[in-house]
């Protein structure tokens, strides 16, 4: 490990992996330690430091809370210790500029002490002060940019991947196949990209039960090249961000706990069941998801924990947590596209503006000033199809517009309500020809809840607490204080550090 002039004693070799397994909820982590198919998890729980985390000020009673908590508001208050309001980042593709340079890795780095970045929420643009051993930013980034450029290829099939998830691979199967091949030069294992390349004929040959599978194949890659990347380079702070636990949880809360939820059907299950029991009989197909996301990842914990020294910390953190929400009355997010989206935006009275598609039905809208961007925010919440209420969610910072697609309730049979605005009374479009339908019945049954979890575990340190919970914002300069790096102004470093090292007797 390296040792640096601003790093004494124990410090000089120590090493912080952070792995980012985003809204892995404690429910189901209890539930797999209890049944024996964590042993990983079971061996860093008993042995390490596991707290509660939670965001301060959250109120779960506001209307959709959810937004407000979404990861990529959370985590950037988790890499830099501020909290929401003061970092201001609410959408994909916003301008960084508020946390760049207060992230733990960019306050390690410019104390000297190496770090490697792999898939942080919002840490794109790649930057250093001259110790990122690598930096492969977020699988959204807006473009490939990365540290070295031997992870392009890797990130390049990221992004590819990421922005076209929902659409079908046949259509765009070779620069896929072509990207994909060339992740090997990023460490991605022939394995790995066999398994990929055998995810859409699995699909045709097995039906939707396969689909699932896509998400743990974007985490199957993304430990690939971080393991290369952090073999070859060994920094003393690492990340790794992944998200496949949340993926399931998501969409798969109701198959895998269906006495949770009420046995009736939901506005999408409505359009693709008769009763309830053909609706359970086709869920049951994915009950197994969530438990297999979270059996992979204590796989990769125990090869994580194969390949780190006794003066390794590794700390696993989820950012939030979910909870069930009952598609029958609670929420409505039924799996759908946002497409033409231009020919839309320009009837309503757009102009000079590009798109980034972040994670469709969401966009994000770029203007070349503020004043245009406060011109298109109200324009677009014009926009509806019911009238109770705004076909987008809308929000801005600068010139630069965040949309979330506020799904209207449908009836069983398919029916065409126009897509009018509330400005323009002439104005009428085809709410079918922007609103692409998935074609099957998969929708949210889960979504954020403001508590999650950090587990620190070393094989040599002892890791012990005072408290059995903590905020976001308390863990950036926690791991910072195991560096002996001082706590930046931004960062409340009045409070002791929430984890405490002392060396295992």
């Amino acid at each position: 490990m390296i040792a640096t002039k601003t790093r004494a004693g124990l410090a000089q070799n120590r090493s912080v992996v952070f792995v980012e397994v985003n809204e892995a909820e404690r429910h189901f982590l209890e539930q797999g330690i209890k049944a024996g198919r964590l042993p990983h998890f079971a061996r860093m729980t008993a042995g390490g430091a596991f707290l509660r985390t939670r965001v301060r000020g959250y109120d779960p009673s506001q209307e959709k809370a959810w937004r407000l908590i979404s990861p990529w508001i959370i985590w950037p208050s988790v890499y830099s210790g501020l909290e929401p309001e003061q970092h201001g980042i609410i959408g994909f593709g916003q301008d960084t500029s508020s946390i760049r340079g207060r992230c733990i890795w960019d306050v390690l780095d410019a104390h000297h002490v190496s770090v490697g970045v792999f898939g942080s929420l919002m840490s794109y643009p790649p930057r250093t002060s001259g110790n990122a051993r690598y930096y492969v930013p977020e699988g959204l980034a807006d473009d490939a940019r990365c540290i070295p450029e031997s992870a392009r290829p890797v990130q390049e099939f990221c992004i590819f991947s990421a922005r076209n998830y929902s659409e079908s691979f046949s259509l765009k199967a070779l620069e896929a196949v072509g990207l994909l091949l060339r992740t090997m030069k990023s460490g991605v294992s022939a394995a790995t990209v066999l398994k990929t390349l055998a995810q859409v004929p699995k699909e045709v040959l097995f039906g939707s039960a396969q689909v699932p599978e896509r998400a743990m194949l974007a985490s199957y890659i993304a430990f690939d090249a971080f393991r290369a990347l952090y073999t070859a380079h060994r920094p003393a702070f690492a990340t790794l961000h992944l998200n496949h636990v949340a993926y399931m949880q998501h969409r798969y809360w109701r198959a895998a706990e269906p006495n949770l939820f009420r046995d009736e059907l939901s506005s999408t299950d409505q359009r693709f069941f008769g009763d309830v029991s053909e609706r359970k009989n086709y869920e049951g197909r994915f009950a197994h998801w969530i438990e297999r996301s979270f059996a992979y990842t204590d796989e990769l914990l125990g090869q994580l924990l194969e390949m780190v020294d006794d003066d390794t910390i590794v700390v696993v953190g989820t950012g939030l947590g979910q909870r069930p929400f009952d598609p029958v009355g609670e929420i409505h997010n039924p799996v759908v596209r946002l497409v033409k989206e231009r020919e839309l935006f320009d009837a309503a009275g757009l102009s000079e503006y590009t798109v980034l598609h972040q994670m469709n039905p969401d966009l994000t809208v770029n203007f070349p000033s503020e004043a245009e961007a406060e011109r298109a925010q109200a324009q677009l919440s014009g926009l509806y199809v019911d009238p109770a209420e705004a076909l987008f969610h809308v929000a801005r910072r600068g010139p630069q517009v965040f949309i979330e697609l506020n799904m209207p309730r449908r009836a069983a049979k398919r029916e065409e309500r126009p897509i009018r605005h509330r400005a323009l009374p002439e104005f009428s479009a085809s709410f079918a020809r922007h609103i692409h339908e998935h074609p099957t019945a998969d929708q949210s049954t889960a979504h954020h809840k403001d508590t999650g979890w950090l587990l620190a575990y070393s094989k040599g340190l002892q890791l012990k607490s005072a408290q059995d919970s903590m905020s976001v914002t308390e863990i950036a300069p926690t791991v910072l204080s195991w560096f002996d790096v001082p706590i930046p102004s931004w960062m409340d470093g009045t409070r002791a550090p929430a984890i405490q090292i002392a060396p295992r007797p």
